[in-house]
Parts: C-alpha cells; structure tokens; sequence
C-alpha cells in the first residue's frame, strides 16, 4: 500500500489527501457535538486548537526546523494569520455553532458546496472553462439534492444553515490562500504555526468576551474528545495544506464535494438518519461530478 502511494504522482496523492480530507471534515461535527455538552462555543474551539497543536508537534516533530519561522517573511506571516483567523475564528466557532443548533447532515451538505472552485476562478486566476463550470453546477444540483427537503421552498434557511454558508467561504479562503504562500515551509511546518495562531485568536477572543477558563466539569469522555478532535483537525489542516499545494482549486473544491456523501455514512451510524433516495441519487451524482473533473484535470 505504501509504495503504491509512493508510485503515484503528485497530483494523484493531492486528489488521494482531499478525499480523505473530506472524510475528516465530514466527521467533525461528531466531536464538535459532543464536547458541546461540557465546554462553551469559544472554549471547546480553542481547546481543540491547543490539542491540534501538541499532537501536531510530537507527530512532525522530526519534519519541523523551528529555526525556519524566526526566516519567515512578512507576507507569509499575513497569509499564515490570514489563513488561521478565517479557518478557526470564524470557519470553525460558525460551522460548530451551526452543527449544535442544526440537523447533523444539513451541515455538511452545505459546507460541501463548491465555493472554493468560485473563489479559484474569482481570486487565483484559475482557467475558466464551460466544462469546469459544468461539473461545479453539476456537483451543487448533488448537494441541493441531498440537502434541501421540500423542493417548493429552496431558499427556506434556517440559521444553522446559513451560519453554515457563512462559514464555508471562511474556509474556502483560508484552503485557497495556500497557493499564495511561499515553500519556505513545508507543510507540517505550515500545520504547527497554524494552529498556534488559530489557538491564540480564538483563545483570546474567549478570555476578552468572559468565558473564563474551563477548568471544572471534565471527565475521560471529554477528555478523549479534546485529543480525538485535536488528531482530527490535525490532519485536516495538513491534508488542506497538502491538497491545496497539488491540486488546483476547482477540482479540490469538487473533491470535497464528496463530505456530503460521507455525511450521509455517518449520520446513518451516530444518528440513525436512514438515507432517502434522493440522498443516495445526490451523492452518485457528486460522485460522478468529482470522477469527470478528475479526468479533465488529467488531460490538461
């Protein structure tokens, strides 16, 4: 398995990391969910944070030079600070808020939709296409599918869900900015320091609005969840530096599409939500969206 992955071009293990990417992003709101029920908004995202960070540190603690950050450029640290406060001040304290007060698969249907390929055309210069746009338009009709429940009433959000939308263009820019960064750092270096600034942000916002410090209630549920989601987003935001620094970001915006279908998995098995028919359709025409651009790309 491993030297097949070695075998595979670096475009390949980029689609190969946002697949997994989208799986990782798809379960988050489980923890998210949980550690709701024992720490505030703000304390449960700073936490996971600080989490992210330790079990970023000892797992790529031999392919981190810590001497290279005191090297980093002015604009770099713009984009890693950029990057942080989009992906955990507001992408993840509004995707958390929305998965507490909404249904679990509303979510992650909706942060499945394709804003980064938009905010690829609008931002990076992206070479746009009528076939590209074709399987973006293609892979939203999947998630509308899935996602919306009474097709006479499309635009009916409630607040989870447009909390949700808000969030996704929080998150989408903060995976595109990846392309404007310099390679002086690779990306676990990139994982550390953001999640070091992530923490800081949201941490100090906390302390600023009067949260206090979570230091009662804790048990080894809790406890496991913290380290559980901190692996979690560890690899979520290594995967997101990965992929986004071999794909380009149309078809990774069409890739992790597929967080919808996995939504579709794992509400079935935490919350018995039996899959109706036009959630399995939704997620085979994802599927097929995904598959097309994939071909696209290559022949290019």
């Amino acid at each position: 398995m491993k030297n097949n992955f070695k075998n595979k071009s670096d475009r390949e293990k980029g689609v190969l990391s946002l697949v997994l990417l989208a799986l990782v992003f798809a379960s988050m709101g489980l923890f998210a969910r949980y550690l709701a029920t024992g720490f505030l908004l703000f304390q449960q995202v700073y936490l996971r944070m600080l989490a992210a960070l330790v079990v970023g540190v000892i797992v790529f603690r031999k392919q981190i030079d810590f001497s290279k950050y005191k090297r980093v450029p002015l604009k770099d640290w713009v984009l890693i600070i950029l990057r942080a406060v989009c992906y955990s001040l507001f992408g993840i304290i509004l995707f958390t808020q929305a998965i507490i007060i909404t249904k679990y698969a509303n979510v992650s249907f909706i942060g499945s939709l394709p804003m980064t390929a938009v905010l690829g055309f609008i931002l990076l210069d992206e070479k746009f296409t009528w076939k590209k746009a074709f399987y973006v338009l293609l892979a939203f009709v999947g998630v509308v599918m899935i996602s919306v429940a009474d097709y006479s009433h499309l635009f009916e959000w409630g607040k989870g869900e447009i909390l949700t939308l808000i969030s996704t263009v929080f998150f989408s820019l903060s995976y595109i900015a990846r392309k404007w960064q310099s390679n002086l750092l690779n990306n676990k270096e990139l994982t550390v320091i953001n999640f070091f600034v992530a923490f800081l942000a949201v941490f100090l916002v906390s302390i600023f609005k009067g949260d206090g410090l979570p230091v009662a209630g804790w048990d080894w549920g809790l406890l496991l969840a913290v380290i559980g989601a901190g692996t979690f987003n560890t690899a979520n935001v290594f995967l997101t530096n990965y992929g986004f620094q071999k794909v380009e970001a149309v078809l990774a915006s069409n890739v992790l599409t597929l967080e919808s279908f996995f939504a579709i998995i794992l509400g079935f098995m935490f919350y018995q939500e039996v899959p109706q028919l036009k959630d399995l359709i939704g997620g085979v025409i994802i599927t097929i969206a995904v598959i097309a651009m994939n071909k696209l790309e290559t022949k290019q």
